[in-house]
Formats: C-alpha cells, structure tokens, sequence
C-alpha cells in the first residue's frame, strides 16, 4: 500500500525525533540538522553528519572521519532513510560529499589558523627573544662603560693625587732645605762676626800691650 506524501512526512518527522531523541540530539547536532548550522529537511537534508559519521546520500554504507566506510547500523538506517523520505523530489537524490568537504576545508582552515597562530606566537617569541637579548646586551654595554670611566676615573684621580703630593713634597722640601741653608748661613755669619771680633779684640790686645811695652821702656 503506497503512503501519501503527507503521511511519508508524518513519518519521517517522526523517525527523525526519535533518532535524535536517542542519541542525544543528533550525536552533538542539531534535531532539525544532518550536518552544520540547521540544514532543512527539505532539498539537502538527505547527506550530511549523523552520529559522528557521514553519510553521502545514497547506499548502505556510512563514513568515519578517516572516510572508512562502515554499513549503517539500524538507528543511522531509520534516520537517513527518514531525512530521504522528506526530500520533495527524490529525482535530486545523488551522492553529495559537499558537507564532508565543507567540514574538511573547516579542518584545514583551523589547522592553517592553528599553524599561523602557532607561528605568530613563534615569532613573537623570537621578537621578543631579540629585543631581550638586546636589552642585554645594551645593559651589558652600559655597565661595561660605565666600569670602564669608573676604572678612568679612578686612574685620573690617582695621577691628580700623585701630582699633587709630588708637588706637595717638593714645596716641603724647598722650604725645609731654604730653611737648612738659612740656618747655616746664619750659623756661617754668627761664627765670622765671632772670629772677626775676637781677631779684632786680639788686635786690639796686642796694640794696648806693645804701648805698655814701649811705656815701660821709655828712659826717664
């Protein structure tokens, strides 16, 4: 006995409920969706993602993601054959691999993305790598320089002080040797001043004696 095509809709509303009611929505998806984002029932709805396995449209046999094919078990059976009892014009029913294509350019676009973050996040790394190796190397510099003017400094302030104590021992030694030759040139002049006085005193004896001398013997 032929169904009429609003009890083959009864039918397929029906089986499809209770295939998703079964599995938990669909196997992660949507009650009203045999593969992304609330695909119709009508048209399209007769391929696509069930249960983790994808099922092309036509045949006995349902796809892992490895695309191995495995023969659909009974609920995957009564769901697909349910979606394809919807389908208005049965003539349209062919293989359609257009879902899986879909989710495999979803797959290659999020590995692509996966594998530029990845090398963003690798050149950032490297960047900021250069910039701190950098910052390393300019503080290294810094401290390199600043050890080189300190050791500089301290050269240039001992040969100041150096200069400056020889310079300091040498006006010392000027004033003490000026000081030296003072004294013994005064000690000099005091040992003349005393020789010349006591030459001139000896002198002066002589001439006072050499007098008494003529004095006494003068005849009377």
């Amino acid at each position: 006995m032929g169904l009429t095509k609003r009890t083959a809709f009864a039918l397929a509303a029906t089986t499809t409920l209770l295939g998703a009611c079964s599995t938990g929505y669909g196997g992660g998806y949507g009650m009203a969706s045999a593969g992304y984002y609330g695909d119709s029932y009508y048209d399209d709805g007769y391929y696509g993602w069930y249960d983790n396995f994808y099922y092309p449209g036509t045949g006995y046999y349902v796809y892992d993601r490895q695309r191995r094919a495995h023969r659909w078990n009974d609920r995957q059976r009564q769901y697909w054959q349910a979606r394809r009892a919807a389908i208005r014009d049965q003539r349209n029913i062919r293989a359609n691999w257009n879902r899986w294509e879909r989710r495999a350019e979803r797959r290659r676009d999020a590995r692509q993305h996966q594998r530029a973050e990845r090398r963003r996040d690798y050149r950032q790394r490297q960047r900021a790598e250069r910039r701190r190796e950098v910052r390393q190397e300019r503080r290294a510099a810094q401290r390199r320089e600043v050890r080189r003017d300190r050791r500089e400094d301290a050269r240039r302030e001992a040969r100041r002080d150096r200069r400056q104590d020889a310079r300091r021992d040498a006006r010392r030694d000027r004033r003490q040797d000026a000081r030296r030759d003072a004294r013994r040139d005064r000690r000099q002049e005091a040992r003349r001043e005393i020789r010349r006085d006591r030459r001139q005193d000896a002198r002066r004896d002589q001439r006072r004696d050499r007098r008494g001398e003529r004095r006494r013997t003068r005849p009377n």
